[in-house]
C-alpha cells in the first residue's frame, strides 16, 4: 500500500496542475478577450478586447511558422470578403524579430490587413495564452471570443467562416 502513496500524490498533484493551471491554457469560447491596445505597421492604434463596434479575427503568428504562412490566404480573403461588413483582421507577429523584418515579409506575401508587432511579446504571449502558431480567436462586438483555435488547416475553414457569419449577421 505505501508504494503506492507517493505516485499517487504526483499523479494527482499533476492532474491538478494541468486541468487548474489557467497560464497553460489557450483562451477558450464565451470569454471576454483581454483588452490591449497594440501598434500596427503603420503607427495606428488598435485595441484588443472590450466592446467595439466591429468583429475581429486575430492571428497570433510567426514568419518562421509553416502553419501561419498557410493560413495568409485564407486570412487576405476574409479581410477582402468582409471588410465592407465590419470585420477586421488582425495579424499579431510573435517574431522575437524586428519590425523590419515582419514588414519586409508583409509586403512580400501582399498582406493588407492589419499587422502589429508588438514591443511587449512576452506579456502579448502571457495575456493571450500563445502557447503555439498561429493561435487564432473570432471575437464579436462585446469582446467575447466566439472561436478559439491553436494551428491551421484548411478543414477549420468552414468553422470559422460560419462563426464570422453568425457573428456579423447579430
Amino acid at each position: 500500500m505505501r508504494n503506492w502513496v507517493l505516485p499517487g500524490l504526483l499523479f494527482g498533484i499533476a492532474l491538478l496542475l494541468i486541468f487548474v493551471s489557467p497560464a497553460g491554457a489557450q483562451l477558450r469560447t464565451r470569454q471576454k478577450l483581454p483588452e490591449m491596445t497594440l501598434t500596427d505597421l503603420k503607427g495606428n492604434e488598435v485595441k484588443l478586447g472590450g466592446k467595439q463596434d466591429k468583429v475581429y479575427v486575430l492571428d497570433f503568428w510567426a514568419t518562421w511558422c509553416g502553419p501561419c504562412r498557410a493560413a495568409i490566404p485564407f486570412l487576405q480573403e476574409l479581410h477582402d470578403k468582409y471588410a465592407k461588413r465590419g470585420l477586421v483582421v488582425v495579424g499579431v507577429a510573435l517574431d522575437s524579430g524586428s519590425e523590419a523584418e515582419v514588414r519586409a515579409f508583409v509586403e512580400h506575401n501582399e498582406m493588407t490587413y492589419t499587422i502589429c508587432v508588438p514591443k511587449n511579446e512576452s506579456e502579448v504571449k502571457r495575456k493571450y495564452r500563445i502557447n503555439g502558431y498561429p493561435t487564432m480567436y473570432v471575437v464579436d462586438k462585446k469582446g467575447v471570443i466566439r472561436y478559439a483555435g491553436l494551428g491551421y488547416s484548411e478543414e477549420e475553414e468552414e468553422t470559422i467562416l460560419k462563426v464570422i457569419a453568425d457573428t456579423l449577421a447579430e
